[in-house]
């Protein structure tokens, strides 16, 4: 990031800035991997629930795999949401030459 402050308030304002947008950019990418983590969870219950089926195909193990499914369907668009939006913040973090 290039500094255009050059007195020593301005400097230490861009520095400011630049610590808020840092922890912004790591909170923010904390919680999207949290919420990947369990959109992964609810995919794997639904593979789980459909292994469960088809070894033991009864009704009970049919709504149940019917069920995970629905919630998988938007598990999976979440997940697909979140990759986006964490693309993004590195996108994002990079020009604002946050990248380590």
């Amino acid at each position: 990031m290039e500094t255009t402050g050059t007195t020593p308030f301005e400097l230490a304002e861009e520095q400011r800035a630049q610590g808020g947008r840092t922890i912004t950019t790591g909170y923010a990418t904390q919680k999207l991997i949290e919420l990947l983590q369990e959109c992964n969870i609810t995919i794997a219950a639904y593979r789980d629930a459909a292994s469960f089926y088809h070894r033991d195909p009864t009704e009970g193990n049919r709504k149940e795999m019917e069920d995970s499914l629905l919630e998988a369907t938007e598990a999976l668009k979440e997940k697909k949401s979140a990759e986006a939006a964490l693309v993004e913040i590195a996108r994002m973090a990079e020009k604002l030459g946050m990248v380590a």
